[in-house]
């Protein structure tokens, strides 16, 4: 099994769960990467930085994707944040604690754990 790390310009048109990681830090992205790696299911998962600068591809990956995980270091997203399927983490409060995260491997253990 593999799960696939999307980033722009790509969109992957499957039926893997599909999570979008909004400005995560590198070890977040090791981390989730780590899991997939792991785990019995198969994931897209799609990367998103401000570097990268391409917001039609980020409305692409929102669109493609079942969840969003958005690190709340920057307020660039609230659009986004106030979308049912996001979620966030990070050390400024978004969204209240029902969508708070303590990193991106949380949302994968909790909705997918392994054990």
């Amino acid at each position: 099994m593999h799960s696939n790390l999307v980033t722009p310009p790509d969109i992957v048109n499957n039926s893997l769960h599909s999570v979008l990681l909004i400005d995560p830090e590198q070890a977040d992205v090791d981390a989730v990467i780590r899991f997939c790696q792991h785990s019995d299911k198969e994931f897209n998962v799609y990367v998103y930085t401000p570097n990268m600068d391409n917001l039609y591809w980020l409305n692409q990956a929102v669109s493609a994707s079942d969840a969003v995980i958005v690190n709340s270091r920057t307020l660039d997203y609230k659009e986004i944040c106030r979308l049912e399927k996001t979620f966030y983490y990070g050390d400024t409060v978004l969204l209240g604690n029902q969508k708070r995260l303590l990193d991106p491997v949380q949302y994968f253990l909790h909705k997918y754990s392994t054990e």
